[in-house]
């Protein structure tokens, strides 16, 4: 079921925003210019971390990213959000058909994740985030059965599905992004806190029947790596003590633009994407990483305040289901770089290399401005309590 307009509205997308137009009033300006801030310091830092003679490569082709997530941007912020939830079953089918697709493809760096287009390596499981997040909204919105133990089946099936496909790529770290998504969303449409904190402990058996069954070797020898870092310091746990060793080297003021290349990350592969919060820390110290950290959680705390101002119901999950996607995958890139994680390729939003981290991204804030600048008129409840 879904809310339904009053009388005095002719149409759905007739809001007080002005139809498919968003006012200047009404635009999160804060929200769009942490989102700026952290874009231009990814390209800053891209051109740096990739060394001389390709950086300014890589970050040419950021750019051009850019310039397709901010079309994907406006297309997703001038919808109609509840038109796109309506489609969300179709959207979720057509995710589930391309991360399947994926396994027909030529493995890139012992993964099967992205399609190879030539010009762009679209990577699924990037795509499939907004759209989970859309389709858990679907789901839950006005449903009483969630709240029953057994109710919270169809909504773990529907990420079950996904998660077990991008695990098999094999990506453990996207994965453990949706993990907080799921939890958050349930939270917000008022789940019951003793099935969540069950569900933890069915999750926590989960990793360990995990590590005797479709976990790879590498990614047990990663956190084998992350517990005992010393006796794997020449191969698993390399990355993750360069990167600390670089962290720690910046010192407060840091080294310096370009001065990675002379620095401890050297030799240290995907630094441009999955380290580059290790890569701004060497080079502009502690002053550029708690910039950083301010504007990742500027823009989560932005993304809540949107949610908790909403009244219609699943705008106010969207909006909590994005600020928990980019919130969590924020602190576990940072959480790898710093060491208090295994090892695992995640990006940073809006600041790593690749075009289907920035795309999805852009879709994600995009979904943020729209449910926060349209304020449709519904008739409805207000919390799902």
């Amino acid at each position: 079921m879904y809310p339904t307009q009053t009388s005095m509205q002719p149409s759905l997308t007739e809001t007080i925003g002005g139809g498919l137009g968003l006012r200047p009033e009404r635009i999160d300006w804060m929200l769009l210019g942490c989102a700026a801030a952290l874009i231009g310091l990814g390209i800053f830092f891209i051109a740096s971390a990739s060394g001389a003679g390709e950086g300014w490569g890589y970050a040419g082709r950021q750019a051009v990213f850019l310039a397709m997530g901010v079309a994907a941007f406006i297309a997703v912020q001038r919808a109609d959000y509840l038109t796109m939830m309506r489609h969300a079953p179709l959207l979720y089918a057509g995710g589930l058909v391309l991360l399947m697709g994926v396994f027909f493809t030529r493995p890139i760096n012992g993964a099967r994740s992205w399609f190879d287009l030539y010009f762009f390596k679209l990577q699924p499981s990037e795509i499939m985030k907004p759209v989970l997040i859309l389709t858990l909204a679907h789901y839950l919105i006005y449903r009483e059965s969630y709240k029953r133990l057994t109710g919270l089946l169809v909504p773990l099936i529907l990420c079950f599905i996904p998660m077990a496909l991008i695990l098999k790529q094999p990506d453990l770290g996207t994965t453990m992004v949706l993990v907080p998504v799921v939890f958050a969303m349930l939270y917000a449409a008022a789940a019951r806190l003793w099935h969540l904190a069950l569900m933890v402990l069915c999750g926590a058996g989960g990793l360990v029947g995990m590590w005797f069954t479709i976990m790879k070797d590498y990614q047990k020898n990663r956190i084998l790596a992350w517990l005992y870092p010393e006796k794997y310091r020449l191969s698993e746990a390399w990355q993750q003590l360069q990167s600390q060793t670089a962290i720690g080297s910046g010192g407060f003021f840091g080294k310096g633009w370009g001065e990675t290349s002379q620095g401890s990350l050297t030799l240290l592969p995907e630094k441009h994407t999955d380290f580059i919060f290790a890569v701004a820390s060497e080079e502009g110290g502690f002053l550029i990483a708690a910039l950083l950290t301010l504007l990742l959680c500027a823009l989560a705390i932005q993304g809540l305040k949107i949610a908790s101002r909403t009244r219609e119901p699943a705008g106010r999950l969207i909006a909590v289901g994005v600020s928990a996607l980019l919130g969590g995958q924020a602190l576990i890139n940072m959480g790898v770089a710093l060491g208090l994680l295994p090892t695992t390729g995640v990006t940073m939003p809006f600041v790593s290399y690749g075009g289907s981290s920035l795309i999805s991204s852009l879709i994600c804030l995009g979904l943020l401005i729209n449910v926060g600048a349209k304020q449709t008129i519904m008739l409805g409840r207000e919390t799902f309590e």
